[in-house]
């Protein structure tokens, strides 16, 4: 298959564009092609804008590139119209789809000459044109064209491939001495330029706040997780935290909602719920229903003949609350409401009575056996919500024949913030992509009181400031709720003023719980009261916590936890000193 960019098609790309992006991917003969679909060019290289349906790259042959027309294709008196299937309007062509062709051709020729230089591999590549009518057969031959520079819907199902080798364009330029066929390294280059976002997802930054924005490459791993998860009806992906997870999920789930199925992205925390639906209706993405699992089910319920049961639940204790009777009440609800989704995309798995879970799942999908359901999760800590260490058993139990696929590699955390989180919550298994930097140390302090955690918050949060740092990159997390932290008599800290997450505005500075922020990050992130519970507690707290750090991390222990912190990096060191004498 062709190596598509972008792998899918917009969701409001012409259906003709999308049946001759499916068809090229596929084509037989393709494999080492790069194929880009809807490259815009811009008037700062060429004089005015323009755009390229799609730009064929076969190294040592040349470029291709193709304007496609859809739908019913007629000329009259020099004038050209096409008219979509379904429609009875006829559109009006400025130019004929042979001299939009030549023009994407020159643009991207001047492009690459004006980027590269006069003389260079790039701008000596040889570049052609064709035109692909997908619905139609070939028009008759006129002075503008030859029957070889069109393929048309008889062409697409015969021979796509040898069709583009040997368009007509690129077979007279390959006489000429002055230019050249591409190299597999030519290749690279011209990519790096006319897409350098090539194997980059975007996604939004975890702010709870704020709609920054930044680029995430997925590692080779995360790709073939993608793979291995569109080749299984069922299947658990686990990896420690920063190792992609959430993302993986929700690449997955706009992937399948693009291919017009409908999506439920459910997850386990609240404020990561309202973050997914954040990015969902931002995107778009209408085929997509997201959210945390218990407002998802608290909406069903109260809209069934369930709905009085669940008030009169509310006096049960917490953890029978929402470990069962959401569960119970929800998977009923669904039912009458005869409310479907295939695929299920489930993140924080192992938050989750693994039953339960799959009793609501079954729910939503009818209980059909093809089902797709994709279930995400984090194994390394299980002591943050009180779950057994053999949680991931259990799951695979619940739903058995899922098989498993691991992430290793921590593609969210500085390669210091890493290190150290491994140092002082134990080995997790997690290992640094090697596009990370090292990043500034981890800053661990030891205070004995109250009042000097606050001194020391409030010397940090100065620091950053004066740094350049704005408030919405900073969040303070800590074991307790605010009113019962070491912070709890302070308004402003550091000149930021002080609140929860919940009410911060752009320039606040947040205070959350660790675990209300579990699944979110921030640039900088500064722990307080840690080590304040006992050794299992402090460990979970610490990792989830510590992992929320993409730049800068600085953590604010209680004196009393030095020793039993000093010990776990201790051991962690002479771990690996044992393991590098092997």
């Amino acid at each position: 298959m062709a190596i598509m960019i972008p792998p899918l098609p917009a969701a409001d790309a012409p259906g003709s564009e999308k049946r001759v992006f499916y068809a090229l991917k596929a084509a037989p003969g393709t494999e080492k092609w790069t194929i880009l679909h809807s490259l815009g060019i811009s008037s700062s290289w060429t004089g005015e804008f323009g755009e390229i349906d799609f730009v064929i790259i076969i190294p040592d042959r040349g470029v291709i590139c193709a304007e496609v027309k859809g739908g019913r294709v007629t000329q009259k008196e020099g004038t050209w119209f096409t008219q979509p299937f379904g429609s009875d309007v006829q559109e009006r062509l400025k130019r004929s789809p042979f001299s939009q062709a030549q023009r994407g051709m020159w643009k991207l020729d001047k492009a690459l000459d004006l980027k590269f230089g006069p003389g260079s591999w790039e701008s000596r590549c040889l570049i052609g044109w064709m035109v692909i009518l997908p619905d139609v057969d070939c028009p008759p031959v006129t002075p503008e064209f030859t029957r070889d520079e069109v393929i048309d819907q008889r062409d697409m199902a015969a021979d796509f491939a040898g069709k583009i080798l040997n368009a007509p364009s690129l077979v007279h330029l390959s006489e000429r001495h002055d230019l050249c066929p591409p190299t597999t390294a030519t290749c690279r280059r011209l990519l790096s330029f006319l897409r350098p976002d090539f194997d980059r997802i975007v996604v939004p930054a975890t702010s709870i706040l704020e709609t920054e924005r930044r680029i995430l490459a997925l590692t080779e791993e995360q790709y073939a997780v993608l793979d291995a998860i569109t080749d299984n009806r069922v299947c658990i992906v686990k990896g420690p935290a920063g190792t992609g997870k959430t993302n993986i999920g929700m690449e997955a789930a706009r992937r399948l909602s693009l291919q017009g199925k409908r999506v439920l992205l459910a997850c386990f925390n609240r404020n990561l719920g309202f973050w997914l639906k954040k990015h969902v209706d931002d995107q778009g993405l209408s085929g997509i229903v997201a959210g945390h699992m218990h407002a998802l089910l608290r909406d069903r319920i109260g809209s069934s003949s369930f709905a009085d049961e669940l008030p009169a639940a509310t006096g049960e204790g917490a953890a029978d609350l929402y470990g069962r009777i959401y569960f119970d009440l929800g998977a009923l609800a669904i039912e009458e409401a005869n409310e479907r989704f295939d695929p299920v995309v489930i993140d924080e798995a192992q938050d989750f009575d693994p039953e339960r879970l799959a009793d609501v799942l079954k729910a939503w999908t009818g209980g059909k056996p093809d089902a797709r359901t994709i279930l995400l999760g984090d194994f390394t800590r299980q002591a943050l919500y009180g779950k057994s260490a053999d949680a991931l058993e259990k799951l695979r139990s619940a739903f058995a024949g899922a098989p498993t696929f691991g992430l290793s590699i921590n593609c969210r955390n500085t390669r210091r913030i890493a290190t150290q989180t491994d140092l002082m919550c134990g080995f997790t298994g997690t290992k640094v992509s090697d596009k990370q930097v090292d990043g500034d140390s981890v800053e661990v302090f030891f205070e004995t009181s109250a009042g000097a955690a606050t001194a020391r918050a409030a010397h940090i949060v100065t620091v950053l400031r004066t740094a350049g740092y704005p408030a919405q990159d900073v969040v303070l997390l800590g074991p307790r709720r605010r009113e019962n932290s070491s912070i709890k008599d302070s308004n402003a800290i550091g000149g930021w003023r002080l609140k929860d997450t919940s009410s911060a505005g752009s320039g606040d500075l947040a205070y959350s719980t660790i675990h209300a922020f579990k699944g979110l990050e921030r640039p900088v992130v500064i722990v307080i009261d840690a080590g304040a519970s006992g050794p299992d507690e402090t460990d979970s707290l610490l990792y989830v916590a510590m992992s929320r750090a993409r730049v800068r991390l600085f953590v604010i222990c209680h004196e009393e936890a030095r020793s039993r912190i000093n010990q776990r990096m201790t051991d962690w060191a002479l771990g690996q000193a044992a393991a590098g004498a092997r």
